[in-house]
């Protein structure tokens, strides 16, 4: 798999919390090669900056040739570019290597007041390198700079955000860290078209030096991965705001954020798993999927007690299809359904709804390529629930891995009616595929599965069946549930 490569162009910090090496530290604990061109060297730590000294001209534009003609990136960032002289040269160089997915966060102001941008060198940002951006990060101040309007309301930073689209961004997100009001931050993404506002606890801490850089390269480390570019910045929300929490508490000033956080909590390191890969596949033995308009007019309660019975191990509550139920009846039939797993100890996932899993409390959910990311699905599950991924390809079960999923669905295997939009077969090759390419996380089997062909799907590398029809749909529900049970034995 060809590695994915972020480019941070941007100044050095030499307190390590901030600019380039910021950046260098996110990309790397989201997955992503970094590489840099750096446009300035500052003297700093956390109690300020002592210096700055920019870099020419000429040692900028040499750096982003010696980039373009032989490193394409995959995605870029800006960050502190000083004078309208450097933002003209990068500006000029991100024309001429037809680079895509540029973030620029438009760097001001250091931590702890000291200029990093001249004011000769706004209007520059403005005409030169907004219309480049797929996004413009700015914090409060720096929109109000950038826009010219004071930001004291929400209707302010809306506002805001259409002149930055105005402007030439294709997006933009508006930091809230610096709105003193209320007990949460809530930035603002605005693509042009509609307004998400994406909210997190507020932490009183001194220590946020360098927020801005973090989240700024965890939006681009999203995009570099092929992220869209709402899920890139959920992703870099979680980043961030694990950064803030668990903060290092280091320096006399204002200290830097903990870019070890997020993988930390992915890993369980702070929290421990809900269930560890061995009891993961454990569970994934005889995964029964079912939803109202799978069960042919039976009641969905007996036949997921039925399936039970029969050996099914774990549960999704996929309410998909001609029928299917909606809004409160949706939610009821599957406060019932997770009732009745409750009561014999199985596990109770839903499909895709993440909301639903929220509100019910559920054990997990599974999502596919289209939806959120698993990262950004656990800032707002929690780290104890189990959240797995569909995917097709060995990329996608790469990527599947970096967001930190528990399990790993591949499908479908064999053709399926399941699902109107379902990708080509696959076959059991591409599970024995992802085994020799070294994915050791549990791999359960989505797709077309029948007792006749589930061994040969087992014997491929897969640890457990993933069943909707020849479950739900069969005369008799237990004995069917049985016999994939007695193909794991």
């Amino acid at each position: 798999m060809r590695p994915v490569k972020a480019l941070t162009i941007a100044g050095s910090d030499s307190g390590g919390g901030a600019g380039i090496q910021a950046d260098l530290k996110t990309f790397q604990e989201l997955g992503v090669y970094g590489m840099s061109a750096l446009t300035a060297v500052t003297a700093q730590n956390t109690l300020g900056v002592q210096g700055v000294y920019p870099l020419d001209a000429g040692a900028v534009a040499q750096q982003l040739d010696s980039i373009g003609e032989d490193l394409t990136p995959d995605a870029l960032k800006t960050g502190m570019l000083f004078s309208s002289e450097l933002i003209r040269v990068v500006a000029a160089k991100i024309r001429h290597y037809g680079w895509t997915n540029l973030v620029i966060d438009p760097v001001m102001v250091a931590k702890g007041g000291s200029p990093l941008l001249l004011e000769e060198a706004v209007a520059a940002l403005r005409s030169e390198l907004l219309p480049l951006a797929e996004v413009v990060t700015p914090n409060l101040p720096e929109a109000e700079i950038l826009t010219g309007l004071p930001i004291r309301s929400l209707a302010d930073k809306e506002e805001a955000a259409r002149q930055l689209i105005g402007l030439g961004a294709h997006c933009a997100v508006i930091k809230g860290g610096h709105d003193q009001a209320g007990d949460r931050t809530v930035d603002l993404l605005y693509d042009g078209r509609s307004f998400d506002y994406l909210e997190a606890p507020r932490i009183l801490t001194p220590h946020t030096h360098g927020t801005g850089c973090t989240f700024s390269a965890a939006i681009t480390s999203g995009l570099a991965c092929g992220m869209p570019l709402s899920s890139a910045v959920r992703q870099a929300k979680a980043f961030i705001q694990a950064a803030i929490e668990d903060g290092l508490g280091i320096g006399g000033g204002h200290g830097p954020t903990n870019h070890f956080a997020y993988q930390r909590r992915l890993r369980r390191e702070m929290g421990g798993l809900k269930v560890d890969p061995d009891k993961m596949r454990r569970l994934l033995g005889v995964y029964f999927i079912m939803g109202s308009p799978n069960t042919g007019g039976r009641s969905p309660e007996e036949v997921l007690r039925e399936a039970i019975a029969g050996g099914a191990t774990l549960f999704q509550f996929r309410e998909k299809g001609p029928g299917a139920l909606v809004g409160s009846d949706k939610r009821d039939l599957a406060a019932r359904l997770q009732g009745i797993c409750r009561e014999a100890g199985v596990p109770f996932l839903v499909n895709d709804d993440v909301p639903l899993a929220a509100e019910l409390g559920a054990d997990g959910v599974h999502v596919g390529q289209s939806d959120e990311p698993a990262a950004a699905i656990r800032a707002v599950l929690g780290l104890d629930k189990i959240i797995g991924v569909s995917a097709h390809t060995l990329a996608e079960a790469r990527q599947a891995i970096r967001d930190g999923a528990d399990y790993i669905g591949v499908g479908p295997v064999f053709p399926t009616s399941s699902k109107d939009d379902a990708e080509e077969a696959c076959g059991p090759e591409r599970i024995a595929e992802l085994r020799a390419a070294g994915i050791r996380l549990p791999l359960v089997a989505i797709g077309g599965l029948t007792h006749e062909n589930g061994a040969r799907v087992l014997a491929a590398g897969a640890d457990g069946l993933s069943v909707i029809s020849a479950i739900a749909g069969a005369a008799d529900v237990r004995a069917s549930a049985a016999a994939f049970a007695a193909l794991l034995r």
